[in-house]
């Protein structure tokens, strides 16, 4: 009898320790409808077939340089990938120089002028990289990367012997022959291309540039030149003023900066999986795969790739004029929050932009969750301080602290900081994409080249800005640029923009339930109304907000973030069912033990 109340017993017992299996997969059966998706949540796609840029980006300021971003006009989803997700055989390396604007190639192929993000490179093969300034010795290093690897070059130019485009000694005339005049004194043309052409007052005579500079005799009590012009088969005509003479013996430095002559390629963007939201230089915005027609060629832009649930992707690509570079993401899933970590960035001084894996995030001090665990690149820019680059290691669930003190820059190279009013406008450093004005902080470029600089800044609904600085060794340059609205047409214009900050950044935007990035980020072509905004960052509380958007206008959206409260582990009944089935049972075989 004992043994048939004790075989019941633990029969009950194994009925009991089924069941919370059997209700665990009921739940998995039936999604709740605060389950996140896999991919993007109320995606609308449109299949881009044909895109319509300006051919000329900056004769038109209310225009994008390429393609005008993507409008939703489907109601139809985007749906899940059925492919799994398979890892990257790719790595990442962001190449930065000092000076910056040095050509760089990659196993022979160019690759664009510094700083470069995140460029992707097959894993398991070693690669050469090669950069090259005029003026300066070329520089050689080659890397090696794992899987899903984020690694950095930071390359210190040397100045090459004699001549040079920040050499100051007098050099020694070219020819004995004395000029015209009492004296004699020489003017010296710095230019960024060798083998370029130098005139004075549209005169034939002058010199060609080599070696970053050439040098030409004049007569102090001669007519002074009033204009130069520097010229190349292949780049834009440069002329500059002459406001200073020189004096019996003495050398003036003139600066040119030759960008080349515009013409056009294309980049064509696939990703796994398929549905991501791909932008084109902070503005042209698509959903994969996406097709670009009609991108300025002879420069670097930059693809930025983000989806719910994967980490966002960051690379740059040279286009080469009449040729279409091709783009293949592969996306990084990431299980939020448990599955990924954090990097708290903080320098000395505070203000400087934090990069990571060459996508702009915020400036110092700043937490940037959500980050894949692996390496990853942290770099940091303060105008009047050197560049800062290193790879951390990011390990689920933690927090990893980076400090760094900031060096000053050498005193052959200078930096400009530009802020704008509105923000989110597109920053183009002599003719490439550098990244968008922030709110509270100016967006910094270091490291460049002394001599005179293009910036043109540009934001839908608002005219162009072109402003030409002239950088000295050692010093900064601020440009605080007031964006003019574009007259009113006959038509009234029905979009504008909406500009949108997160503390912390990297957060998913969603724009009426429809995925447009993370922060921060700049939203253009929005209709004029009102719209919902809903930023949400795993371990932090979802923030939804109200904003009316005024044609030709933008709206300022930022947004703190409030980390969520940890949820405390519920036992389910079954559980407790199987508890106390087990004390009962334990206490019947003691009382039997005792008759």
């Amino acid at each position: 009898m004992r043994f048939s109340i004790l075989f019941f017993g633990l029969l009950l017992l194994l009925v009991l320790a089924a069941f919370p299996v059997m209700v665990a997969g009921e739940e998995n059966a039936t999604p709740t409808h605060t389950t996140a998706p896999a991919i993007i949540t109320g995606v609308t796609r449109e299949i881009v077939t044909t895109a319509l840029p300006t051919k000329q980006p900056t004769a038109e300021p209310t225009k994008e340089p390429t393609a005008a971003p993507t409008r939703e006009t489907t109601s139809v989803p985007t749906k899940e990938p059925s492919l799994t997700p398979v890892e990257p055989q790719t790595g990442w390396v962001t190449i930065i120089s000092t000076p910056s604007g040095a050509l760089v190639t990659i196993d022979g192929t160019t690759a664009g002028h510094t700083p470069i993000g995140a460029t992707e490179l097959s894993s398991g093969k070693i690669h050469t990289i090669q950069l090259a300034f005029a003026g300066y010795e070329p520089y050689e290093t080659t890397v090696q990367l794992t899987p899903l690897e984020h690694t950095s070059v930071d390359a210190t130019l040397k100045l090459v012997l004699g001549p040079g485009p920040v050499k100051t000694p007098t050099p020694v005339p070219t020819t004995p022959a004395q000029p015209v005049g009492a004296g004699k004194g020489w003017i010296r043309v710095n230019c960024n291309v060798d083998g370029a052409t130098v005139s004075f007052d549209q005169l034939s005579s002058g010199c060609t540039v080599s070696g970053g500079s050439c040098s030409s005799e004049v007569s102090v009590t001669g007519t002074p030149f009033k204009t130069f012009t520097v010229q190349k088969p292949g780049y834009q005509i440069y002329t500059g003023q002459i406001t200073t003479w020189p004096e019996n013996g003495q050398t003036i430095d003139l600066y040119a900066t030759l960008n080349p002559q515009q013409s056009y390629g294309a980049i064509e963007v696939l990703t796994t999986p398929n549905g991501a939201l791909v932008t084109l230089d902070g503005t042209s915005q698509q959903y994969s795969p996406a097709s670009y027609s009609s991108v300025l060629a002879g420069t670097t832009h930059t693809i930025q790739v983000s989806a719910v649930n994967y980490q966002p992707y960051t690379s740059t690509v040279w286009v080469e004029s009449g040729k279409s570079a091709t783009v293949n993401a592969q996306l990084v899933p990431v299980n939020p929050p448990t599955s990924t970590g954090s990097v708290s960035v903080s320098s000395s001084p505070s203000g400087a932009d934090i990069y990571v894996d060459g996508q702009y995030m915020a400036f110092t001090p700043s937490v940037i969750p959500g980050l894949a665990p692996g390496t990853h690149t942290i770099r940091l820019q303060k105008a009047g301080y050197d560049e800062f680059i290193t790879t951390v290691r990011i390990v689920a669930g933690q927090r990893t602290p980076v400090t760094v003190a900031l060096g000053n820059l050498p005193p052959t190279v200078g930096s400009i900081e530009v802020a704008s009013a509105p923000t989110g406008a597109s920053i183009y450093l002599d003719g490439t994409y550098m990244g968008q004005t922030q709110p509270n902080d100016y967006f910094d470029l270091t490291s460049l080249l002394q001599g005179s600089h293009t910036v043109t800044l540009r934001l839908a609904d608002y005219q162009d800005y072109t402003h030409t600085v002239f950088v000295t060794g050692g010093q900064i340059v601020t440009v605080n640029a007031k964006l003019t609205p574009v007259t009113p047409g006959p038509v009234a214009d029905t979009t504008g923009q909406i500009t949108i900050v997160s503390t912390p950044p990297g957060a998913n935007v969603f724009l009426d339930n429809t995925f447009r990035g993370i922060t921060p980020v700049t939203l253009n072509d929005v209709l004029q109304g009102s719209h919902i905004i809903a930023v949400k960052q795993p371990g932090y509380n979802d923030a939804v907000q109200t904003v009316t958007v005024t044609g030709g206008q933008t709206t300022p959206v930022s947004i703190s973030l409030g980390e969520a409260a940890a949820t405390p582990t519920k036992k389910s009944p079954a559980s407790i069912l199987l508890v106390f089935s087990a004390l009962t049972i334990a206490g019947i075989c003691i009382a039997m033990r005792k008759k």
